[in-house]
């Protein structure tokens, strides 16, 4: 993971380096935490990001174990 550090201008923008545009698009949902501040971006074309990761899922597992599964996931990284 690469770090890089952003520095507000006076009206409170951020300038994000054309290699992070071009990697992840112009548009960003902000999450707020209790010390932190994360952008996730947008996908460009989310219906397409939908298919992909559609693929990925097992085909095997049931939609109780499927959730299982998520829910197990999203407790490791909250942790």
């Amino acid at each position: 993971m690469a770090l890089d550090t952003i520095v507000c201008d006076d009206r409170g923008r951020l300038l994000l380096s054309k290699d992070i545009r071009e990697k992840y698009g112009v548009k960003f949902v902000v999450i707020r935490g209790l010390d932190e501040v994360v952008l996730r971006p947008i996908p460009r074309d989310p219906i397409k990001d939908l298919q992909e990761l559609g693929k990925k899922i097992p085909k095997n597992l049931s939609i109780k174990e499927l959730k299982q599964q998520a829910r197990e996931i999203a407790i490791k990284q909250a942790g």
